[in-house]
């Protein structure tokens, strides 16, 4: 008898082993993506409808290189969402410093995703801000993460950035074509050393209540991606510029998105203040310009430098609906090919 209830117990602690090792694969199976990324974390009661996923992707290092890194991310999605939203934040902001920007997407409709660009946010020893170049391998991964989701792979994926991440955006999508089926892209610069050189331009030194040009300024220009050349050219931009980077380790490579976006054909929607002291609109125009596929720019009041928002988010936001929602139902593509149109300025800009 106590054989029979010895060997009772041992088929039974077998028969839970095997259940378990069977539950663990099946969650593995689900959850895990290996190459692009891992889902490392799960609830659904912190979003009212939503399933939040804490995310971990793997950008490659650099170009030609096999090496990844590690960025985190957060991925909100929901049941009955028909699309996926990728949010590419700008420089000296993180994935949680854009949360609020999921507010411009219609809840339930839109699954969303943030993280953290390389030198930016979370776990950043040892990275460099490129300003857009090595970004580019950021955005791929999530990407790819999102497009071998079990519960999003087959839905489309759009990508919202400004600044450092619509560039970023632009030069990962000019990489993979297959990335995304629409853009929106908030003030891109046109070239690294077009920002260069607009920083340079403005350094002035007062003397007596006169203001004269830095000496050298045309040579740093000429040797600004000069290794030997970064650390000056950058000390310079901080200090006398207004482009101060907060410790973040930066790079500047030479990088020319209005170049990269002929390669790209799927509808984009440009975004830029009238007022942007940083990008001139040429400088957006430029970008515009090269799109190959349908194209809108909205030129706003606002401000400054990735303004349009926050000077009028009501509206912004409307805009920015009205885009997605012609994209999803194919709207877009009974209109005309481009188009450009602008804000006319209003009480409050010019009382303000």
């Amino acid at each position: 008898m106590f054989r029979v209830a010895r060997d009772r117990l041992s088929w039974g602690i077998t028969l839970m082993m095997l259940a378990a090792q069977l539950t663990a694969t099946r969650l593995c199976a689900d959850i895990r993506f290996g190459l692009y990324g891992d889902i490392v974390g799960k609830t659904n009661n912190q979003i009212k409808e939503a399933i939040v996923e804490h995310v971990m992707i793997y950008p490659q290092e650099r170009e030609g290189s096999h090496k990844k890194i590690n960025r985190k991310a957060v991925l909100v999605r929901y049941k009955q969402a028909k699309a996926t939203v990728l949010i590419c934040h700008g420089f000296m902001c993180d994935k949680h410093d854009v949360s609020m920007l999921r507010r411009l997407f219609k809840r339930r409709k839109y699954n969303l995703m943030t993280f953290d660009f390389r030198a930016h946010g979370e776990d950043i020893d040892g990275q460099y801000c490129t300003f857009g170049r090595d970004e580019a391998f950021d955005v791929i991964a999530a990407a790819k993460f999102i497009q071998n989701h079990q519960q999003l792979k087959d839905k489309p994926i759009y990508v919202y950035g400004f600044s450092m991440g619509a560039v970023a955006a632009i030069e990962a999508q000019a990489k993979d074509p297959s990335l995304f089926k629409a853009m929106i892209l908030d003030c891109p610069f046109d070239s690294s050393e077009n920002v260069i050189k607009k920083g340079l331009d403005n350094l002035k030194v007062s003397l007596f209540g006169y203001e004269f040009e830095i000496p050298g300024r045309s040579f740093l220009q000429k040797y600004a991606f000069h290794p030997y050349i970064q650390s000056l050219v950058k000390t310079v931009l901080k200090s006398v510029a207004n482009m101060d980077d907060y410790n973040i380790r930066t790079h500047i490579f030479p990088l020319n998105p209005a170049e990269s976006i002929k390669k790209i054909t799927i509808p984009c929607f440009f975004i830029h203040c009238k007022n942007d002291q940083k990008v001139p609109i040429q400088a957006v125009k430029s970008v515009y310009n090269g799109a190959a596929g349908y194209k809108r720019l909205w030129l706003t009041n606002g401000r400054r430098h990735y303004d349009s928002f926050f000077y009028n988010p009501e509206k912004y936001t409307k805009q920015v609906r009205d885009f997605l929602n012609q994209v999803l139902s194919g709207e877009l593509f009974t209109h005309s090919r481009e188009m450009i149109f602008e804000d006319e300025e209003d009480e409050f800009w010019l009382t303000g």
